[in-house]
């Protein structure tokens, strides 16, 4: 206890209290003029607010080195005398109309007749925490400011250890659109796809040696949807916004007490994602289509994410409306930053921040050789005397000096308002338990009538898995005027509690008129389709899905396989119609399609055990047998402990167990492929194009394996095979490294050029 004492007394005695305020003051006034700038540029783009967030934020981590290290520019600052007090250990009266050398020899004796009076340990100590407090407020800062840091680096390496264990991605879909991307992008650095079930999000991970980590389910996504997540996630590459978030976070850790700082990290975090959806709109995607698959994507999500504060994520549901907004609003400014336009903004913020940085303020006194000369002579009249003086200059540190001249500013507002921001802190710090409470107190603010506050009450419990407080609480919403039953009806934050007899009970009066005019939208949506004959396969498998959720089985039936004849197999349209099956109690066909599922690439063993759409199947005697073979199925690629040699001879002993199965026979080639082993490679290919298993990937893999062992005539008879089947390779086959062999040909200009047929 003694050392944190002492270091706190020499915190203080080197008055670094008195830098700290000037620091913030500073710092204060940085932050404000650009929350202001933000507020004052809503039209411009997301990459320029991003961009002066940021650098904004990095300045101001700057200043306390820069405070040390750029020499000083002082500006003197006046203030009122506080007249000195000299506090003498003999009665005033005594002193008055005496000399100086007889008030000084009574003093003496004064103070030697007097023997010290003992102190208590009590007295000391409050004593030395008088003394000592700004040291303590210094310390406590700088601990907190090192716990935010540690929870940072906690983190990343939490990143690294599920990078680590996470799986190769080795979807044929997935490595041709990341090749395609790439290229779109004109991105250069190698990017590994990993999958794994510790994430929920696409996360983009790593500067050098950058990795993007997908969740359990990315196999079962479209691929146009896989397409805009690539897009998404390696513009944050290509912005370099890995490096960012880093500065960012290492600027709010040092500043964690200052509200301004917390407020334009997350305007800057929030125009990161908005600049990266900006990027992938310029790529050609519809909107629409794009705000669907993050909807989709954020549906999927828990309620907790352990790497959000130190990873870049595609979707997270604290930042979906107002990007949903952003992307679907036509005429927004989507303006991309070139190299050149960073530079420029960061001479701009050195500019500033170096002069501020060096800005000193000290105390000037009016009159000032007469306050000093009354000074000295105090002081020698103290000295002689044995009394203690109070000395107070014009300013006693720099410290005081601004306490006092900002404790006449006072920034009022309301009581409701400050407990609503408090609630949606802690909603958007995912302790939804505590922004419930939060929220309804706001609520008791306004006598309890505040509709709002109370369906967020509701909303923050049901996230925290509370359907009883979220039911009571979405109940006095109601009562106090609350009428949006459509959002109720599609707020994901209920989707915990939607099976809860007390919420369904609930929302019994009005949720049938909701689910009877969604059921009218959808079913009115299928005929359309049916009679224009023109939708295409997603279509098909979006308005199949809604059938299956409103349990229209036999619409959804048709809807599904008209998905599946619309284009090539997918192994979440297969899923969904076993579900189907399952819910009608065909048992056998819903375990046949099962298998088929599980064949055309599906394996989330997990989702299968719990699905309730497959409640019934899980009785059957074939279905433990179906999640052994869909562990079975599953790639295993090259890994930190695994070569592709390894790989392919685990496939090849799957072979052995499932010789019939396309998808065994295709692991089997492409791990082979992967480890050089071409021979076997290329059986396994023409395997499964007898098969009539992924035929246009396999020959295009086939011609890959013959491009790399030179043989070009033979390369370029299976490229053409391959675009034949259906395979597009012009831009694939623009960054295949494997195909490099080909680029020479004269035939090769003419293959890139031609369309798939």
């Amino acid at each position: 206890m003694d050392t944190i004492f002492a270091v706190a007394e020499r915190l203080q005695s080197m008055n670094v209290a008195g830098d700290l305020m000037l620091i913030l003051v500073k710092a204060t006034v940085i932050l404000l003029i650009a929350r202001l700038l933000l507020a004052a540029i809503p039209r411009a783009s997301a990459a320029t607010k991003h961009l002066i967030a940021t650098a904004t934020l990095v300045a101001v981590a700057c200043m306390p080195l820069l405070s040390v290290v750029v020499p000083a520019w002082q500006v003197a600052v006046t203030r009122r005398v506080v007249p000195a007090v000299v506090q003498s250990t003999a009665p005033e009266k005594d002193t008055i109309g005496l000399r100086d050398d007889e008030s000084v020899g009574i003093a003496r004796s004064l103070v030697e007749a007097i023997a010290p009076a003992p102190v208590s340990a009590v007295t000391r100590a409050a004593s030395v925490v008088r003394s000592t407090w700004k040291g303590f407020v210094v310390l406590a800062i700088a601990l907190v400011a090192l716990a935010f840091l540690g929870h940072m680096l906690t983190g990343m390496i939490g990143v690294a250890f599920v990078a680590r264990k996470a799986r190769d991605l080795e979807s044929d879909v997935a490595l041709l659109a990341l090749d395609d991307v790439r290229g779109q992008l004109g991105l250069k650095a190698d990017v590994r796809l990993l999958q794994s079930s510790r994430v929920s999000v696409p996360v983009i991970w790593g500067l050098f040696r950058p990795v993007l980590l997908l969740p359990e389910d990315a196999t079962s996504w479209s691929e146009e949807r896989m397409r805009v997540v690539l897009l998404h996630e390696l513009a944050h590459l290509k912005r370099v916004d890995g490096i960012s978030l880093i500065l960012t976070r290492i600027a709010i850790s040092l500043f964690w007490f200052h509200p301004l700082a917390w407020s334009l990290e997350r305007a800057g975090r929030n125009e990161c994602e908005r600049a990266c959806d900006d990027l992938v709109l310029a790529s050609g995607t519809r909107p629409s289509d794009y705000a669907d698959h993050l909807l989709g994507i954020a549906r999927t999500m828990p309620a907790f994410d352990p790497f959000r504060a130190v990873t870049l994520a595609m979707s997270r549901k604290s930042q979906l409306e107002g990007r949903l907004l952003s992307i679907l609003q036509p005429g927004v400014a989507r303006r991309v930053f070139s190299g050149r336009g960073v530079a420029i903004a960061c001479a701009v913020a050195v500019a500033i921040v170096v002069p501020v940085s060096a800005l000193r303020l000290i105390a000037q006194l009016p009159e000032k050789q007469q306050a000093k000369q009354e000074q000295k002579e105090q002081v020698k009249l103290a000295q002689a005397s044995g009394s203690t003086v109070d000395v107070r200059p014009e300013v006693d540190t720099l410290g005081d000096y601004l306490s006092e001249t900002f404790s006449h500013f006072e920034w009022k507002k309301s009581h409701e308002e400050k407990l609503n921001e408090q609630a949606f802190d802690l909603y958007k710090s995912e302790r939804y338990a505590e922004a419930g409470e939060a929220f309804r107190r706001a609520a008791v603010a306004k006598d309890g009538r505040d509709a709002t506050a109370l369906y967020n009450a509701a909303c923050s419990y049901a996230l925290a898995n509370d359907a009883g407080r979220a039911t009571d609480s979405l109940k006095e919403a109601l009562a106090a005027g609350w009428d949006d039953f459509e959002k109720i009806a599609e707020d994901s934050d209920f989707d915990a509690i939607r099976d809860d007899a007390r919420f369904a009970n609930l929302l019994g009066r009005y949720g049938s008129d909701i689910a009877t005019r969604r059921l009218n939208y959808t079913v009115e949506r299928y005929n359309e389709m049916r009679s224009s004959r023109t939708a295409s396969s997603d279509d098909w498998y979006e308005v199949g899905t809604n059938l299956l959720s409103l349990r229209r089985l036999d619409e959804s039936l048709d809807a599904l396989q008209r998905s599946l004849q619309s284009g090539e197999k997918h192994s979440a349209t297969l899923y969904n119609i076993a579900c189907a099956h399952s819910l009608r109690g065909d048992l056998d066909a819903a375990v046949t399609y099962l298998d088929k599922a599980i064949e055309d690439g599906y394996g989330d063993e997990e989702h299968m055990q719990q699905d309730r759409d497959l409640a019934k199947v899980r009785g059957h005697a074939r279905f433990p047998e179906l999640l052994r073979k869909a562990d079975d199925l599953e790639l295993r690629s090259r890994s930190f402990d695994r070569t592709w040699r390894e790989a392919a001879a685990w496939h090849k002993r799957m072979l052995d167990k499932y010789p019939d199965s396309g998808r065994a026979w295709f692991n089997y080639g492409y791990t082979s492929l992967q480890a050089r082993d071409y021979e076997n490679g290329i059986a396994a290919f023409q395997r499964t194009l007898a098969m009539k298993y992924r035929p246009a990937t396999s020959a295009y893999n086939i011609a890959c394996a013959y491009a790399l062992q030179d043989n070009v005539d033979a390369a370029f008879q299976w490229l053409e095979r391959a675009q034949a089947t259906g395979f597009d390779i012009r831009e694939q086959a623009k960054h295949d490294e494997d195909l490099d062999s080909l680029h020479d040909d004269p035939r090769w200009r003419g293959l890139v050029a031609m369309r798939a047929k």
